[in-house]
């Protein structure tokens, strides 16, 4: 015992009374902890026994603690795929592929067409959404492909609900953060990049993606887990 308290000798500090629980909580939970401001003690917790925490988890639950960028770009997250994340999925599911691929059309809005360069705000991203051609032929045929409607059945309301219940996901992952004083503007986070790193020829051949639909759930792989039983 005295060897497993040296090895995780964070568990013992103020700091992990203060902080660890919400660290595990969100850890097992699929999100990620990184080097902003609403973040900064987690992540300055995290950094500061990053090989302590390294060991816990691969020991203790067989999964990676993966830490990718550096400096303000920096985050850690748990690498789970569907061996190890087997330990953790009570809290955890498979990010849908709607919101997959809502992620990956805010992407080539926002890195390949530069259409937001700083902060989004919801209203305008949807109603980029609806007024571009190629973006709204693209959603219209997701949508008729997924659901088995015609193009022309996907109302407006359809869209609107589909894109806030994939920001509220991306929210919970910390791919985004909105502006806790207006909850209408959001950023996109650094490591929103594990999705762009993943998906990275379908976010510059989006128009591509539509033939490639009923492949996206398979090649997701749980790679990017969500709390169970708030997705709904």
């Amino acid at each position: 015992m005295e060897n497993a308290n040296k090895k995780y000798g964070f568990l013992e500090t103020d700091e992990a009374e203060a902080l660890f629980a919400e660290i595990d909580f969100m850890f097992k939970s699929g999100q990620h902890i990184q080097n902003y401001p609403h973040q900064v003690e987690l992540f300055n917790f995290v950094e500061k026994y990053e090989d302590e925490l390294r060991a816990y988890y691969r020991n203790l639950f067989k999964v990676n603690l993966a830490g990718k960028g550096s400096d303000y770009t920096r985050y850690y997250f748990l690498e789970m795929d569907e061996e190890t994340h087997g330990i953790v999925k009570a809290r955890a599911k498979k990010l849908t592929p709607e919101h997959t691929l809502l992620g990956i059309l805010l992407l080539k809005i926002h890195r390949i067409d530069k259409y937001f360069i700083n902060d989004i705000y919801v209203p305008d991203f949807i109603q980029l959404l609806k007024s571009n051609e190629e973006y709204k032929n693209f959603i219209y045929n997701l949508f008729a492909r997924r659901r088995e409607k015609e193009a022309t059945e996907i109302d407006e309301n359809t869209i609107d609900e589909w894109v806030r219940n994939s920001l509220k996901e991306f929210e919970r992952m910390g791919w985004i953060h909105f502006d806790p004083r207006n909850k209408e503007l959001f950023e996109i986070m650094p490591s929103i990049d594990r999705l762009f790193t993943m998906y990275s020829y379908e976010i510059h051949n989006i128009d591509r993606l539509i033939d490639e639909t009923n492949s996206i759930e398979e090649r997701t792989g749980g790679l990017y887990p969500v709390e169970e039983g708030d997705s709904e």
